[in-house]
């Protein structure tokens, strides 16, 4: 079944969803999953036409990482292919981030008529080694390859909404599945973007205490953002700072399924 989609999803949006994909790497435990999110935040990160051959490339770098974890092994043995799986696929991000071409090299690609993008006949062997980092979603790479991220576990929120956070938490849930209200039970707008097949709600004017409360539900369920931050660490008092960001007023909350 198809996602439905209202619009693209915009550049920033596009770097909050790969900053939260390079902060959950290592905790994957799925083999395929770690591929399809390496893979995801590959084609966030290089999805100029010009980036298509470093892209495929590094594509198939990722799927031979993943394919070094075999079925059937302990689980000690897995959890230390995992890791190492995934230290290989931030390493593939880390190569994607040295080898993109920076935009100031967009000059030596001309636009045809028929929309098609095509090399100009000058030399272009030479791979740009640029430090230039491109955006935050650049900026996310660099934070996890310095270190390893985890995400720490945590309570439920002690602030009691009742139901309306669990009827908020659902809506999100039946949005990422096609059924996405024109606004949500507070007011906001509520719509469904797909970044490569993989669902994206976006939810506005949530009120801070909803977002709070059920900041905490979501996280453990996918990715998520609040009002343009994912957060390094999860806990109650960060996602409820997160919330209150903008000095009182409702919050922005950015949420893609497991």
């Amino acid at each position: 079944m198809d996602h439905p989609v209202e619009k693209p999803a915009t550049t920033e949006e596009q770097e909050a969803l790969f900053q939260a994909l390079i902060l959950k790497l290592p905790g994957v435990k799925d083999p395929a999953r770690l591929e399809q999110l390496t893979i995801l935040a590959l084609d966030l990160m290089l999805r100029r036409p010009y980036d298509r051959e470093l892209r495929n490339a590094l594509r198939r770098r990722a799927s031979e990482v993943v394919a070094a974890v075999k079925p059937g092994h302990t689980p000690e043995v897995h959890r230390n292919e995992m890791r190492s799986a995934a230290r290989g696929c931030i390493e593939v991000l880390r190569a994607a981030k040295e080898q993109r071409l920076p935009r100031s090299a967009t000059d030596n690609w001309a636009q045809s008529k028929d929309g098609k993008f095509h090399a100009h006949l000058h030399d272009s062997g030479k791979e740009s080694r640029t430090p230039m980092i491109a955006g935050a979603a650049l900026l996310a790479v660099t934070l996890a390859i310095g270190g390893y991220i985890l995400w720490s576990r945590s309570h439920e929120p002690v602030e009691n909404t009742g139901s309306e956070t669990d009827r908020f938490v659902a809506m999100m849930i039946e949005s990422s599945q096609g059924n996405a209200p024109p606004s949500h039970m507070f007011g906001g707008a509520i719509r469904v973007t797909s970044m490569n097949g993989v669902p994206v709600v976006i939810a506005e004017r949530v009120p801070p205490r909803i977002c709070s409360a059920s900041g905490m539900k979501l996280v453990k369920k996918g990715l998520l953002s609040v009002n343009g931050v994912t957060p390094t660490r999860v806990s109650s008092a960060i996602i409820t700072e997160l919330c209150n960001k903008e000095s009182g007023g409702d919050a922005t909350i950015m949420w893609a399924p497991k």
